[in-house]
């Protein structure tokens, strides 16, 4: 395995900061009903940055996680390409929050879906979305409902149209190990709940209409929607599994795609992820042909890509197994790929400008390469390292595309 060394510390008492308002003529003005917390507790010790996301080559989102496994996470945002991070606050409000899942939009608008510790369970959470519009200085919030098993997925459209996908959860009562899509189309405030036929049971708030996950296979994965009607999702299984809505994530089909690219026989299972929506028509996902032995990934990936949203799919065949990747626009791409083999300790980036037909080597093998990779436009890119039982998590930014890299010191203030 690679070895990880210090770095990324973080300064963990920090005063709000959400910096200067949004420009009142790309972002509407916020209505806030709850006011974010002053300050964030302290907490000891490094934070390790995940669901990174550069929204432009200044600004970006994330969530830290402290680097020993103990206290609460904190929503982060940078307005410098990750030179230093401000903690972002909740309403005060709410009670025992924890952060379950997050989607970030654009500078100033974000959707956070929180979990009620105080009033979850093993098997059942309480939660409420949260969203901002102004970068986090102002809040609204959903009332509170209740996700069977774990919240692990959100997705807003715009501020209509969203939906929370929740997923088993260790609890052992009726409903905990099932699969949820919760879908709004008013804000969150109501939700309907969409399961497999077979966990409905009777219910009659329950709609039935999701896929059943795949026999011998795992369960279905987190949708992704390219507008408040047409959505995805995949699963791991042994053949590809596809899956596209027309109707907001009520009803669901199987989706017909290309055959895996290139030389090679049928193998035992395949794995679907990575999938993202570039724009209203396009949309892109991996998918992974083999197995996974020890430390080896997935042995052969390839992308595909529709224009039409879901149409028509092309496919280009991956130069390595795909451990991360990241998606600027319907044209330009980096990849964490894998060494011979699937080897997982050698790690290289690639980058791409043709729309995925072709691939670069951009910088390789590096030891720092990890999931959370993410572009804010064509030269600016961070890389987050998390931390490693006593080892240090550590931010790599590049300026010239992913061609050279340089560790930068962090602190959210």
């Amino acid at each position: 395995m690679p070895k990880v060394v210090s770095g990324l510390l973080v300064s963990a008492v920090a005063l709000l900061s959400a910096g200067c308002g949004p420009p009142t003529a790309s972002a509407p003005s916020p209505r806030p009903t709850e006011s974010p917390a002053t300050t964030v507790l302290a907490s000891a010790g490094p934070f390790s940055l995940m669901h990174l996301r550069m929204v432009n080559a200044n600004t970006g989102w994330a969530v830290a996680v402290p680097g020993d496994g103990r206290g609460s996470v904190h929503l982060v945002r940078t307005s410098d390409a990750g030179g230093h991070w401000s903690a972002i606050g909740l309403p005060s409000s709410l009670n025992s929050p924890n952060i379950d899942a997050v989607d970030f939009h654009d500078e100033w608008h974000a959707w956070v879906l929180v979990m009620l510790g105080a009033e979850s369970t093993a098997s059942h959470e309480s939660a409420i979305v949260a969203s901002t519009a102004d970068g986090g200085a102002h809040w609204d919030t959903t009332p509170k409902f209740v996700i069977d098993g774990s919240g692990s997925g959100i997705q807003f459209i715009d501020a209509g149209h969203g939906w929370v996908f929740g997923t088993p959860s260790a609890g052992g009562v009726i409903g905990a190990a099932d699969t949820t899509l919760y879908r709004t189309t008013d804000g969150g405030t109501h939700w309907l709940a969409i399961k497999p036929a077979s966990e409905v049971r009777g219910d009659p708030a329950v709609v039935p209409g999701l896929p059943e996950a795949c026999p011998m296979g795992g369960p279905i994965g987190q949708p992704t929607f390219a507008d408040a009607q047409t959505g995805w999702l995949g699963a791991f299984c042994a053949r590809p599994f596809l899956y596209v809505t027309h109707d907001g994530g009520r009803t669901w089909s199987p989706q017909n795609i290309p055959a895996f690219p290139g030389p090679g026989s049928p193998a035992p299972m395949y794995n679907l992820d990575s999938l993202a929506r570039l724009s209203a028509t396009d949309v892109v996902f991996v998918l992974h042909r083999g197995v996974t032995t020890g430390a080896n990934a997935l042995q052969e990936s390839a992308i595909y890509v529709t224009r039409d949203a879901g149409g028509s799919w092309t496919t280009f065949r991956l130069p390595a197994a795909e451990l991360g990747i990241d998606y600027v626009d319907p044209m330009h791409g980096w990849m964490i790929g894998a060494g011979p083999g699937g080897d997982t300790s050698v790690r290289s980036l690639y980058a791409t400008a043709d729309g995925w037909r072709t691939w670069r080597l951009a910088d390789g093998p590096a030891e720092f390469f990890a999931r959370e990779l993410s572009f804010g436009d064509l030269s600016i890119g961070l890389v987050a390292v998390p931390a490693v039982k006593d080892q240090l998590p550590e931010l790599h930014r590049t300026t010239d595309g992913g061609s050279t890299w340089a560790r930068i010191s962090t602190v959210v203030n």
